[in-house]
């Protein structure tokens, strides 16, 4: 399967891991719209409906499953006809989605966003999750986990293919907060047989010409899971944890050197009456970027291929501290823009969201 490298700008755009605390798919979409309208998500809505959660979201596309409120069950078998059936999840497990395309669909085609990103579960967190009528996980056995994988990146796919009809830039991120468990007795999987299985959910998406990426906001080995070239990490990157980034600091750099893009998590969603100041943020945010920059991968390519986040989903904030998560990473984007722009790079309009 061949491989398309994107080579867009989003330069620090605030965006969202993907859930939000809403019940009502419309609110939660116009929310979006007007919050994030640099780079808008679609809002996976779990406080609407349990099967709203990553995991039953995408698992019960597995052939025989049943979501129980903490494990898949699967009574099922790997088959090619499983995997040729995959599509978008069905309104009654991403309301969010559906609404979000019938949105974009209504505005004119000159009004939509350029940039939109979409995101499901990664096939080592889902596995994690997943047992079958034995008991046995996916990776249990490595040609199911590659199977797995491909169903995932199938999945992934289909919701950059759908998307892409409506805007021509997709970001599509695989949640895999397994990564943190990879060789641990939760996941005793080699770092060979995982980057494997990233390879294999990332292409689909890849061959589309998309940006694919990585989420883990538990510190993963970076240097390992970048092995498998995603087009995009996207981490916990708040000062507790940048030592765990920039312990890789080497690997970031070649990935930002051949044109990988970055997701910084920092508004803190699992503390959200933390203060959250976007004037001293941006300071920071220049001196973690320092600290991986040089001259193959400098703060100006940094910059221009970041986006900002909260840490984690949102689900469980208030709408108002949803409300105000966005506004304060608009203004943390916004002042990092001006303050540090010109002075990182010179080919850039910082007023321009395009450049």
């Amino acid at each position: 399967m061949s491989i398309r490298r994107p080579s867009i700008h989003i330069p620090l755009f605030p965006c969202g891991v993907g859930s939000l605390p809403q019940t009502d798919p419309d609110a939660a979409v116009a929310s979006v719209l007007q919050t994030y309208w640099r780079m808008p998500f679609w809002p996976q809505l779990p406080n609407r409906d349990p099967a709203e959660q990553m995991i039953p979201q995408a698992g019960l596309d597995l052939p025989g499953a049943s979501w129980d409120g903490q494990l898949l069950h699967w009574s099922g078998t790997p088959s090619d006809a499983a995997l040729a059936d995959v599509g978008l999840p069905p309104p009654e497990r991403a309301a969010g989605l559906h609404a979000f395309i019938a949105a974009l669909e209504a505005m004119p085609a000159d009004q939509r966003p350029t940039v939109i990103k979409g995101q499901i579960v990664g096939p080592l967190t889902l596995s994690m999750l997943t047992r079958d009528a034995n008991g046995a996980a996916p990776h249990d056995d490595p040609q199911t986990l590659l199977w797995l994988a491909r169903l995932i990146g199938r999945a992934g796919a289909a919701q950059v293919q759908r998307l892409q009809e409506l805007v021509p830039h997709v970001v599509l991120v695989f949640d895999e907060p397994a990564l943190a468990s990879v060789e641990e007795p939760l996941l005793p999987l080699t770092w060979r047989a995982t980057v494997e299985v990233l390879r294999e959910t990332l292409a689909p998406v890849q061959a589309l010409g998309a940006i694919a990426g990585l989420h883990s906001c538990a510190p993963p080995d970076w240097t390992r899971v970048l092995k498998a070239r995603p087009n995009l990490i996207h981490f916990d990157g708040r000062e507790g944890r940048l030592d765990d980034l920039v312990e890789h600091k080497s690997a970031l750099r070649e990935h930002v050197a051949r044109g990988g893009y970055l997701g910084w998590g920092l508004w803190p969603t699992d503390f959200p009456k933390q203060p959250f100041d976007p004037k001293a943020m941006q300071y920071y945010l220049a001196k973690a970027a320092r600290e991986i920059a040089f001259v193959d991968a400098s703060m100006g390519a940094i910059f221009k291929r970041s986006f900002l986040s909260g840490v984690c989903g949102g689900a469980g904030l208030t709408t108002d501290q949803a409300s105000r998560m966005g506004a304060e990473l608009e203004e943390m984007s916004m002042g990092i823009r001006k303050r540090y722009w010109i002075a990182a790079t010179t080919d850039v309009d910082p007023d321009d969201p395009l450049s």
